[in-house]
Formats: structure tokens, C-alpha cells, sequence
């Protein structure tokens, strides 16, 4: 369909993950809508999931503590 017509462009709407960020443009997709909060998570892109857990650890460690909770 895009053939027929030089004028058009290939759309994807409504992404609701990261993966979709990806295969829109796996598909050459020139327009690809999303959120800022999809956008805000592409730095964690190729971030090491061991750190990522042990950061994840600590964050609900340093709220409990603030909660004034004990472990």
C-alpha cells in the first residue's frame, strides 16, 4: 500500500511497551507514537538486570526504612 502511494507514511500508534519502540522500527516505521513514560525507560536499554535488581533491592530497602519500618 505504501508503494502506491510515495505521499505515505507507515504509522504505529498507541505503543504500550519499549518492545514496541523496537519493532516499530524493525518495520521501518516512519511515525511511531508513544508515552514519556515508555520514552523515560529507554536508558535502562542493555542495563545489566543484576544491577537493575540489586538497585530495585535497595529502593524498597530505603523506603521501608524511611517508612520508619525495621527488617
Amino acid at each position: 500500500m505504501l508503494k502506491a502511494n510515495a505521499n505515505a507514511e507507515l504509522v504505529w500508534a498507541s505503543s504500550r511497551e519499549i518492545l514496541n519502540i523496537f519493532q516499530a522500527n524493525a518495520i521501518g516505521c516512519q511515525v511511531i507514537t508513544v508515552t514519556k513514560d515508555i520514552l523515560s525507560k529507554l536508558p535502562l536499554v542493555g542495563y545489566d538486570l543484576t544491577e537493575y535488581s540489586l538497585d530495585t533491592v535497595k529502593m524498597f530497602y530505603d523506603d521501608a526504612r524511611a517508612a520508619r519500618f525495621s527488617l
